[in-house]
């Protein structure tokens, strides 16, 4: 070899080990930020458009792809199971003071007591105040579940304006990246903050990331559309304030998703997972469920106290002991009955006034007998006898059409807690093989080793072809 290329070929090595430190330098000091490639050497000899690339971004897509579908479900699934959650609370653990179980158990109780010591306004003001108590908690019941949905609509309008944002920063960042990656420059840096760009989209919406030239990526939705590439896709939405029981997409009082100005049906596999999807579905499906299982509740709770049957003093179809406000008749489409739901007016148990009527009845002109206890049996009566809440369901009480809810609610909620707790385990496991492909300190170290033996040895060559060339100068 001669003087020439020995020279060449060690300035070559210190230039590579040279980068190399730097490289060992860059993933240690990025070890623990997301998004981020290890920066690895590769052969010089690799050629992109005819440039050396001797710097390589490492990232597995495949594995990259499952840990974000992985996102996606496990988000879906959480904001799922905290509405339920949420939902089953406010119904209260059954035997626990103030749960909706315990409140009827209350009035059912007073009423019992009622019955057997009719003279006593004690008595009578236990009925009238445990019946208050039991519409305090339906109202408050459904001021929850409106509650859930105004929050779920302002999160599909907070996770609309974060895709739009972010599929714009992925166009922009395409663009850079492709810019710096035919001029011969590092684009890297890019392409970890896309990558963080593209993951925040994936826990939104489920993606498939394409690769394209030029270190470009397309994004596809679920259902195949384009989302992002040299341009992007754009989503709609409109948010509500005040929604009250009977908004729903389909009388127009919501608004659906939409993207590139078509709505997204709730079927969408745009929608099947993801925070978008989620936050839909607490919003469209299981608040408004249990809305509509709840007002069933405080229609029963109407009729069994309506009437002839429960009051001998009240005509047809006349509300008894509970009413709602602002109306005498029970309305048609009955949304939002639980909050309506309030205690007749003529039975005021804080002032303790009309409480005799309870008794006599609501309707009755005169106090009456004060041991005859006819009226409170049938008011009692009326609390246990059986009904059925829709045609082809069993006949019940009204204590136990309760129990049957707070059942339902707790069935669902275990089903939210098994498909979340599959959901985080699939994440932490994916998440974990995708950090173990990540900065390897320990392997950075035996490279900066290698590295540092590598540069002594072209260091060494250096110097001996420095002293052959004195030697020679010297002849």
């Amino acid at each position: 070899m001669s003087l020439g290329l020995a020279t060449n070929a060690a300035m070559g090595g210190l230039r590579i080990t040279t980068l190399g430190t730097r490289l060992v330098a860059e993933n240690l000091a990025n070890a623990d930020v997301e998004g981020y490639g290890v920066r690895n050497l590769v052969p010089t000899s690799l050629l992109v458009n005819g440039r050396d690339l001797p710097v390589q971004r490492a990232v597995n897509p495949v594995l990259l792809g499952a840990a974000r579908s992985a996102d996606s479900m496990r988000l879906h699934a959480e904001i799922r199971q905290t509405a339920i959650a949420e939902l089953e609370r406010a119904y209260g653990v059954p035997g626990d003071p103030g749960s909706l179980n315990s409140l009827v158990a209350a009035l059912d109780s007073s009423l019992h007591q009622a019955v057997s010591t009719p003279d006593s306004d004690a008595a009578l003001q236990a009925v009238a105040q445990n019946a208050s108590h039991l519409v305090t908690r339906f109202n408050t019941l459904e001021k929850t579940a409106q509650s859930i949905r105004q929050n779920a609509d302002d999160a599909v309008a907070a996770d609309v304006a974060k895709l739009n944002t972010a599929l714009d920063q992925v166009v922009a960042l395409n663009i850079e990246i492709q810019r710096q990656s035919l001029l011969g420059g590092n684009p890297h840096g890019l392409m970890d903050e896309r990558q963080r760009v593209t993951s925040d989209i994936s826990a939104i919406i489920p993606i498939t990331e394409i690769p394209r030239d030029n270190g470009r990526i397309m994004l596809l939705s679920a259902d195949g559309q384009v989302l992002a590439d040299q341009t992007r896709a754009e989503f709609g939405f409109t948010p509500t304030i005040g929604i009250t029981a009977g908004d729903s997409v389909a009388n127009g009082a919501l608004s659906p998703v939409s993207l590139n100005g078509r709505a997204l049906a709730p079927a969408s596999p745009v929608l099947a997972s993801g925070g978008l999807g989620g936050h839909l579905a607490v919003r469209d499906e299981i608040a408004p469920r249990a809305q509509a299982q709840l007002d069933t509740l405080a229609r029963d709770l109407l009729n069994r106290f309506s009437g002839p049957s429960a009051d001998q003093s009240l005509a047809p179809g006349e509300f008894g002991l509970f009413a709602l406000d602002g109306t005498t008749t029970l309305p048609s489409m009955p949304d939002g009955l639980a909050g309506q739901l309030r205690l007749n007016a003529q039975i005021d148990p804080q002032a303790g006034t009309g409480l005799w009527r309870l008794r006599a009845g609501l309707n009755a002109p005169s106090p009456g007998p004060i041991l005859d206890a006819t009226g409170l049996a049938r008011l009692s009566a009326a609390l246990s006898g059986a009904t059925t809440l829709q045609p082809g369901t069993p006949s019940r009480s009204f204590t136990e059409h309760i129990a049957t809810q707070v059942s339902a609610l707790a069935t669902a909620r275990l089903d939210a807690d098994s498909t979340l707790t599959f959901a985080n385990a699939k994440h932490a496991t994916l998440h974990e093989d995708l950090a173990a492909q990540g900065v390897d300190t320990d392997r950075e170290m035996q490279n900066l080793l290698t590295l540092e033996r590598a540069y002594s040895a072209n260091a060494r060559v250096l110097s001996a072809i420095d002293e052959m060339m004195r030697n020679l100068l010297e002849i």
